[in-house]
């Protein structure tokens, strides 16, 4: 898959090792097929599975590394936990994790995903640090996840990376699944607009986000998923927004 092919080409050291620890890791596995059957089988939801967790993953990474060259230290750096890759870690870890609280229940999932989550975030933690530095850099990861909701406020630059991020995912890949299983309203309408999404150096801010929309029906998800969540993790100072209809003009929003 491309995705994947771009997650392993981005990833480097101790941030690899971990990916494929957790990617196949068959409890995650798990857990991830049944966010989607709850998602996708009882709710007529769009993808919350698998292929989402890594999409987001890439994304975030990928708003962390031009981040990072615009001067931005990230919070585990800042506080002296550890290093740049820690940040990426603990990113990869929460980004991935985000949505598996999907597996129980659609209401505040991101509250169970922490509960769940936990001792598997330790586990995989423990294999690449001293159970000190495990545990600190645990507390990044579920922050990410109890944060990706927006109900609760993120504080680290990391955990807002995710948040934002996962309101990236919005082209038509992650609703074709519900659309063809019967449920059609106007999240899957607005995501099936949608082409791609391109993440880059920006213009006037560190992050360009732009979305390719085959018409306007696009606009919806990427003004009530994708701007919401990059508000409600208050990154709108570090990304620019910018909508490509087909055949019309560009609308800019950040």
């Amino acid at each position: 898959m491309e995705v994947e092919k771009e997650l392993e080409k981005i990833l480097k050291g101790n941030v690899r090792k971990v990916y494929f620890k957790i990617s196949k890791d068959e409890e995650v596995k798990s857990l991830l097929e049944q966010a989607n059957n709850l998602s996708i089988l009882r709710l007529g939801y769009n993808d919350h599975g698998e292929m989402h967790s890594k999409i987001v993953a890439l994304n975030s990474l990928r708003m962390f590394d031009i981040l990072l060259e615009n001067g931005l230290k990230p919070t585990i750096v800042k506080e002296k936990i550890g290093n740049e890759d820690d940040s990426r870690v603990a990113i990869l870890l929460g980004a991935f994790l985000h949505d598996v609280g999907c597996a129980v229940c659609r209401d505040y999932h991101e509250v169970i995903g922490c509960i769940i989550s936990l001792l598997l975030i330790k586990k995989i933690l423990k294999r690449f640090y001293p159970e000190q530095k495990a545990s600190k850099i645990s507390c990044f990861v579920l922050e990410a996840i109890l944060c990706h909701m927006g109900n609760f406020e993120a504080t680290s630059l990391e955990a807002r990376i995710v948040e934002a991020a996962d309101g990236t995912d919005v082209t038509k890949g992650r609703a074709r699944i519900p659309f063809h299983i019967g449920k059609k309203d106007i999240h899957k309408f607005s995501a099936l607009a949608i082409e791609k999404v391109e993440i880059k150096k920006g213009r006037k801010r560190p992050i360009r986000i732009e979305v390719f929309m085959e018409n306007p029906a696009g606009i919806f998800q990427t003004e009530e998923i994708m701007l919401r969540k990059i508000k409600d993790a208050k990154m709108e100072e570090y990304v620019e927004v910018v909508s490509n209809i087909k055949g019309e003009k560009k609308i800019k929003y950040l």
